[in-house]
């Protein structure tokens, strides 16, 4: 039941939570994609044949009760019906090979444009050079969709 209770609070589609631990400046939550599907990136077609799993990997997101959170996770390895490829799945609320969920890399570009780059990484216990990083792909991804509806 607790589990059920924090996988509403976390609001990440298509995730579940099965598992907490809680130490004195962090929570990490044990989850899963729920979907039974994956699409590959080839043929871009459904596959539910799982072929094994990656190595458990923690996802920093947004601070959960004044701790920081992250989210461990292991990704799920397809094998493709139709054109036999093997593929890792994709999942919508984190960029492909991130260790961030969507969700936190938005607010530290948020954070960044009304605080430096040093705050912010104090702020958020974070190195410099992620939250550099992570501020320029956002306002780089920012920047093409900005482009992308003008020329609409």
């Amino acid at each position: 039941m607790p589990e059920q209770n924090l996988t509403t609070l976390l609001n990440l589609p298509n995730l579940e939570v099965i598992g907490c631990e809680s130490a004195e400046d962090a929570v990490v939550l044990e989850v899963k994609p729920t979907l039974k599907v994956a699409v590959c990136p080839e043929c871009q077609r459904p596959s539910a044949s799982l072929h094994d799993y990656d190595a458990p990997r923690l996802v920093r997101d947004l601070s959960m009760f004044g701790r920081k959170s992250y989210l461990r996770i292991r990704g799920r390895r397809f094998e493709c019906e139709t054109c036999q490829n093997a593929f890792t799945e994709r999942l919508e609320w984190i960029a492909f090979d991130s260790s961030y969920t969507r969700r936190f890399e938005e607010y530290v570009f948020t954070l960044c444009r009304k605080n430096t780059v040093q705050d912010v990484s104090q702020m958020l216990e974070l190195g410099y050079e992620a939250v550099e990083g992570l501020f320029k792909r956002q306002a780089k991804k920012r920047h093409r969709h900005n482009k992308k509806g003008s020329s609409e």
